[in-house]
């Protein structure tokens, strides 16, 4: 269970695109994060993007399984390239969130002792 809620369900690619690039800039910082959760903020965002990006890439493979997404269809064009893409980014961004966390309670540690 995530933290916020997203959007759900599939809709064009135009649709996806402007939906991801929000995500995008969230991550990136041009705009502020959904929740603030401290030093957890990243880590969970990001967490939660990636879900919903998986949740994509999960529902277009199966359209595309059923024959219901041609090859070069915006669709499919989307799901390998931005929306691999921005998989990628939120793996980065898990990373760098789950890092932080580390060094957080490392310090923590620190100064109980």
């Amino acid at each position: 269970m995530q933290k916020f809620p997203l959007k759900k369900g599939l809709s064009g690619a135009d649709e996806l695109h402007e939906e991801i690039n929000e995500y995008i800039n969230v991550l990136m910082g041009h705009i502020n994060p959904p929740i603030t959760d401290g030093v957890d903020t990243l880590f969970e965002v990001s967490s939660t993007y990636l879900a919903r990006a998986k949740e994509i890439e999960i529902k277009l493979l199966e359209r595309e399984r059923n024959g219901d997404v041609p090859a070069g269809d915006a669709l499919k064009k989307f799901r390998t390239g931005e929306l691999r893409s921005f998989i990628e980014l939120c793996k980065s961004a898990q990373n760098q969130g789950s890092r932080r966390i580390t060094m957080a309670l490392s310090e923590l540690n620190l100064k109980d002792n």
